[in-house]
Parts: C-alpha cells; sequence; structure tokens
C-alpha cells in the first residue's frame, strides 16, 4: 500500500530520498522534448490571433494553477504550527517570471508585450527546458504527487510556450532580445535582493544559491569574505549570455533550415 497520496505535502512523507532521474522522470523528460517540437512544428502555421486567444486563456489558467499551488502549500503550513513560509513560498523566483510575462504577452501590446516575449523565448525557454530536467521539486516529493507534477508541469509549460512561439513565428529573436529579455529579471530583482538580504532567503538564487552545487560554494566563500552582494551581480548579468545563447542558437537553425530548404 503506498504510504502518501497524491496531495500529501512533503512534511508528511517518510523514507524518501529523491525521484529525481527514476525511471518515471526520464520517460517524461523525453516525452516534454519530443512532444514539445513535434506538435510545434504541426502547428507551426497557426494563425497569429489564434496565439494570442491562446496566450490570455493560458496565462489565466497559470496564475490559477499558482494561486492553487500557494493555498495548497499554506494549508500544510499553517495547519501545522509553521506559519506562512513567507521565506520561500512567494512568487519572488526567475521561473515566476513565466507567470507574469505570459500575462504581459496575451494582454498588452507594443513594447511591454515584446519584453515579455523575449523573456519567454529566451530565459523563459531555457529555464524551463532545465528544469524538466533537473526538476528539484523530486528532491522533496516522489513523482507521482502534486508537488512534483506541479514543478513538472510549469517547466514543461515555460519549454513548450517558448518553443511555440518561436516555431509558429510569432515571435522573432534578433540580439536586441538579450536586453528585452533582461529587463523583467531586474525588475524582479528589486523586490528579491531586498528579501533575501533582510530575512536571508534565496529568491531568484541570488543569496546562496540553494540547490546548485557550484552557486553555493561561489556564494558562500564571497559571503565568507563580505563580498555577497558580488556573487548577487554576477548571478543577475549571467543572464545576458545566456540569452545571447539561445538567440545564437535560434539563428543558427534559422540559418541551416534556409540553407536546407533551397
Amino acid at each position: 500500500m503506498c504510504p502518501y497520496n497524491f496531495f500529501d505535502y512533503k512534511y508528511n512523507i517518510d523514507n524518501f530520498s529523491s525521484d529525481l532521474f527514476c525511471p518515471a522522470h526520464i520517460a517524461y523528460i523525453v516525452l516534454v522534448y519530443v512532444l514539445g517540437f513535434a506538435v510545434s512544428f504541426l502547428l507551426r502555421k497557426t494563425k497569429r490571433e489564434r496565439i494570442t486567444v491562446f496566450l490570455k486563456v493560458f496565462s489565466v489558467l497559470m496564475v490559477l494553477f499558482e494561486l492553487t499551488k500557494i493555498s495548497w502549500e499554506s494549508y500544510y503550513d499553517i495547519t501545522t504550527g509553521r506559519g506562512f513560509n513567507y521565506g520561500g513560498l512567494l512568487p519572488v523566483y526567475t521561473c515566476s517570471l513565466f507567470i507574469y510575462t505570459l500575462l504581459f504577452a496575451g494582454w498588452s501590446r507594443g513594447r511591454v508585450r515584446d519584453i515579455a516575449l523575449a523573456f519567454i523565448t529566451t530565459i523563459g525557454l531555457l529555464y524551463g527546458a532545465i528544469g524538466v530536467v533537473y526538476c528539484n521539486g523530486l528532491n522533496f516529493y516522489p513523482f507521482w504527487t502534486f508537488g512534483a507534477f506541479y514543478s513538472l508541469f510549469f517547466h514543461a509549460a515555460m519549454f513548450v510556450t517558448g518553443v511555440f512561439l518561436l516555431m509558429t513565428g510569432y515571435k522573432k529573436l534578433g540580439w536586441k532580445d538579450v536586453f528585452l529579455s533582461f529587463i523583467p529579471i531586474a525588475l524582479l530583482a528589486l523586490i528579491a535582493i531586498p528579501l533575501d538580504y533582510a530575512l536571508k532567503t534565496d529568491y531568484m538564487l541570488i543569496y546562496s544559491g540553494g540547490g546548485v552545487p557550484i552557486y553555493e560554494d561561489i556564494a558562500r566563500k564571497l559571503g565568507e569574505k563580505g563580498l555577497r552582494f558580488i556573487y548577487t551581480a554576477l548571478m543577475l548579468v549571467t543572464h545576458l549570455p545566456l540569452a545571447a545563447a539561445v538567440i545564437g542558437a535560434y539563428k543558427l537553425i534559422r540559418l541551416a533550415s534556409a540553407k536546407s530548404s533551397r
């Protein structure tokens, strides 16, 4: 008999180590990558108006999904006497930007929409792809639970949405998008930095790099020397070359595709 149910919280799951890269997770990675590209390719001729409608509907669903997750986790935190988790539950992570930028991509126009789409198709796409493979939630929840499902679905949505918008031509990336994609990151950092330094939390991973061994080591060493702010600055600036790498890959793929079609 299974010792836990689908909606159990991590505090109630005993004798669990990690489901990261378990057979079900590996199958999920393959499924997301294959279907993400295959479905986007099959729908590449979708009309722009329909994609806009999709973005509007999906953005609202993602907000509701996030609120459901916060309510679910808060219920357990509060009823077990831990109180609301201000130090880790607020949607102030880099990946949380997918929720906000998706709203602006669907419901705004002009430069604001351009900025939102730039993030979704660069950093959002990249972090989604990484999050599907290295899903930190699987270190706390078994694969067949809501906690794992939320993290896996969220990052898959980031990845597939970015691929879909690029493959349909809804968003065409240019080098200026390196800087446009950084604007949401900089704005969120205005909230995350004060929280992290005041409460010693790790929103956006810009305080202690929790869960990423290399980041943790750098943050710890600089923190011991009173130079943690350098780690924070490096973490933020790193998003620029990451966005550039995605755009470079996008341009190479388009160039190769254009040559093969001649």
